[in-house]
């Protein structure tokens, strides 16, 4: 698919972000990345990036904020003209322990993998309203979410109910913002475990898999 002249907003644009961001940037698509913390791994994406004659934006952001938010899909208009799709990628993954839940647990949860991404979705969408439509659309909106919503494992209760809420937020966005804005979601198994999972919880996931694997970043890529 050419995608030359499109701008593509990718929130975490690390680790999976990363490969999608070149992903998209081989299509001929402008690349804009949001960070919060991992600001060094964000610019060399982008160099990666640009070296592919493409434009790239990085913008710090931290999308808990509404006024963050607003302003990362404003200053990716304004950097790349305009905003022809939205992925909605960033989110925190930790154990959460049963016997040790807090309620700040469940709080940062959904701060972080839920409303982050609505309040990303909210601005994103408001903006493509603004734009003319194209065969037959003005953008698309793409939520990641969690293979194992639907069959969820121990040790991260708050994780897996705002991903759940995600799941729930792209059908209603879908049909608020239908015809001219698509929104879907993907659900992948994990990807890239993070540092902070001990090798039995990364284990135990992969056993939970049916496919007793984890996930890579081309299962993920090729389906946006």
């Amino acid at each position: 698919m050419n995608l030359s002249g499109k701008t593509v907003l990718i929130t975490g644009g690390r680790r999976v972000g990363a490969h999608l961001a070149l992903a998209l940037a081989q299509r001929g698509a402008n690349v804009a990345m949001s960070y919060f913390k991992s600001r060094d791994a964000i610019e060399s994406t982008a160099a990666e990036v640009r070296k592919l004659g493409v434009r790239a934006a990085t913008i710090a952001a931290d999308l808990r904020l509404p006024a963050d938010a607003e302003r990362l899909v404003a200053q990716t208009v304004a950097e790349l003209v305009s905003i022809d799709a939205l992925v909605n990628m960033a989110s925190e993954f930790h154990p959460t322990p049963f016997d040790k839940l807090q309620s700040a647990d469940f709080d940062d949860a959904i701060a972080s993998n839920l409303k982050g991404p609505y309040l990303v979705a909210v601005a994103a969408a408001r903006a493509m309203r603004k734009q003319p439509i194209v065969n037959g659309l003005q953008g698309k909106i793409i939520n990641f979410t969690d293979w194992a919503v639907d069959r969820p494992y121990r040790n991260f209760l708050p994780y897996f109910i705002s991903k759940g809420g995600v799941v729930a937020m792209t059908k209603a966005l879908a049909a608020e913002l239908a015809p001219t804005i698509a929104v879907n979601a993907i659900a992948p198994a994990m990807i890239d475990p993070p540092p902070n999972l001990s090798a039995d919880d990364i284990e135990a996931i992969r056993q939970a898999s049916p496919l007793k694997r984890l996930g890579a970043p081309s299962d993920a890529v090729h389906l946006v």
